[in-house]
């Protein structure tokens, strides 16, 4: 997930997205530091404003049974869903308002919680933050740091977009929490671990929540930071490698891992057919005796080992040969080394590629490919890579439109194609796939954020993570408490490449379909 402030865009800058698209989806985390002084509580009581409260909204269960916070005015009107296994707790009223309905009953189902009417709201009562860590949080703000690759080797074209997306979701009507605004600074990692490390640990001690806003390498690096790590500061970031990453207490993955990914990037190739290509002319590493049918490329970076692993034991139980092969993305002469890799690819007869890389390499891997004449493939991998506007637009231009529906890829959201009416409304007639996926990711980060908000401490944050349940609007539903506690990916949405349409606002073609009515599960 990732900072921000609201930038204005002309086209050219809306078209030079695509850097951040390495790894652009990643979602929040968090940096700890010192505890709540005891003369600090009063400045971190949220102000209120008059007004009619809302009821215990959203479904209950375990820690989240609590009613739903009904911090600025009258009772709760909407019902809640089931009660959790906890008492629900009335929410209360905000300055001037008429406080929130009464303690509910707790658990098992049915419990009544929230508000007039309320049934164990999903979302617990405001409180003023005590007995932990509250860096980053006044009794107006609270403020998020975000890094993300905005220049760099591996992010060749400036991005506006991310800037500009990272605050429309909280400047929204009622996108607030208990009251406070949420703020988010964005720093450019520059595509590297080392200075992913640096501005991670300068946003942890200040920012209530660090995010991870793109970039394998550097989420890694962030996640494992000495002092984001020693001061148990929770990270969120979108779910890319696991290297390192299984035992952190303070990480989480709000989307499936690359790792966990290779079983739905295969469920989809059969689904369109390409699982069972024709042979290459190289050897697979899988199957003694016979020729490979899938290339495997990914980047040659430890963090990437998750990736081919997925991939590779997806295709061995299906009896499927593959070549695998490490690139490496960050050297000098890495745009041309992609384009003479492509050409490769397709002299030795590769016609389904999986490939997990920097996006700046993909589109010149896929130039190179599309220069040896009559050479026709089709390209799939996980998400969160691909699947931006710009990385559309630059493989339809260099591929001559070849590539047009033979590029399938994998994301945590539908395709801006499915875009909701209040995305619409808030952005407008021009907007694209990069904003889409923060107002998804924000809606996310907004219901942790809201979980925890009976005490809004990083210790109490944590807690209420590992047992957080987001459902599906519009990203895929996020489910931590019955899957360990810190990867709470369920499944992942299915775009597809499209050269002869234009996205909102775009004078250049390249788009992404969102292919079928639903996302595919993993759990």
């Amino acid at each position: 997930m990732t900072p921000h402030r609201p930038v204005t865009r002309g086209k050219a800058a809306r078209v030079t997205a695509i850097r951040l698209v390495a790894g652009v989806l990643a979602v929040t985390a968090f940096t700890a530091a010192c505890g709540l002084k005891p003369d600090a509580t009063q400045s971190l009581k949220a102000s209120g404003t008059a007004g009619a409260g809302g009821g215990g909204g959203g479904g209950g269960g375990g820690v989240n049974g609590a009613g739903g916070p009904n911090i600025n005015g009258g009772p709760g009107v909407l019902p809640g869903g089931t009660g959790g296994s906890v008492p629900g707790v009335g929410g209360s009223g905000g300055t001037n308002g008429t406080g929130g309905g009464t303690n509910g009953t707790g658990g098992g189902t049915n419990g009544t919680g929230g508000g007039t009417n309320g049934t164990g709201g999903g979302n617990v009562a405001c409180g003023t933050p005590h007995g932990g860590d509250t860096t980053g949080i006044t009794s107006s703000h609270i403020n998020i740091g975000v890094h993300a690759p905005l220049t760099g080797t591996g992010t060749p074209f400036p991005n506006n977009s991310f800037a500009a997306g990272a605050d429309t979701f909280w400047k929204r009507p009622g996108h607030t929490v208990c009251g406070r605004m949420v703020h988010a600074e964005i720093q450019d990692d520059q595509y590297t671990p080392a200075h992913a490390r640096q501005v991670c640990s300068a946003m942890a001690k200040r920012d209530f929540l660090v995010v991870g806003g793109g970039g394998t390498d550097q989420i890694q690096a962030c996640a494992t930071e000495p002092y984001i790590h020693s001061n148990n500061v929770p990270y969120l970031s979108a779910g890319v490698t696991d290297n390192g990453l299984n035992n952190l207490s303070n990480y989480f993955a709000i989307s499936l891992t690359y790792q966990q990914q290779g079983t739905l990037v295969l469920k989809n190739a059969q689904a369109q057919g390409i699982a069972d290509p024709a042979a290459s002319t190289i050897d697979s590493d899988n199957i003694p005796g016979q020729k490979a049918k899938w290339a495997v490329v990914t980047a040659s970076s430890p963090n990437f080992l998750g990736a081919r692993k997925g991939m590779e034991a997806a295709l061995s139980a299906a009896h499927i040969p593959y070549k695998e092969y490490n690139r490496d993305q960050n050297s000098s002469t890495a745009n041309g080394d992609a384009g003479q890799f492509g050409q490769t690819l397709a002299l030795n007869g590769f016609k389904t590629v999986f490939v997990d890389m920097a996006p700046g390499y993909f589109v010149f891997m896929t130039a190179g490919y599309y220069k040896q004449p009559g050479a026709v493939a089709n390209w799939v991998g996980p998400g969160v890579t691909y699947t931006e506007i710009t990385v559309a637009q630059y493989i339809c231009q260099q591929s001559q439109n070849e590539i047009s529906g033979h590029a399938w890829f994998l994301a945590p959201a539908p395709g801006v194609d499915r875009a909701t009416s209040d995305f619409k409304q808030a952005y407008g007639s021009t907007y694209d796939d990069i904003e889409w996926a923060l107002w998804g990711l924000s809606n996310d980060l907004w219901n942790l954020l809201k979980f925890a908000s009976a005490n809004l401490t990083r210790q109490t944050f944590l807690d209420s993570t590992m047992h957080a349940v987001v459902p599906s609007n519009p990203y895929v539903p996020v489910d931590f408490r019955d899957h360990g506690g810190h990867f709470g990916g369920t499944g992942a949405w299915v775009q597809k490449v499209n050269c002869s349409e234009s996205e909102p606002g775009q004078s250049s073609a390249g788009a992404w379909d969102t292919v079928g009515s639903s996302y595919l599960r993993l759990f």
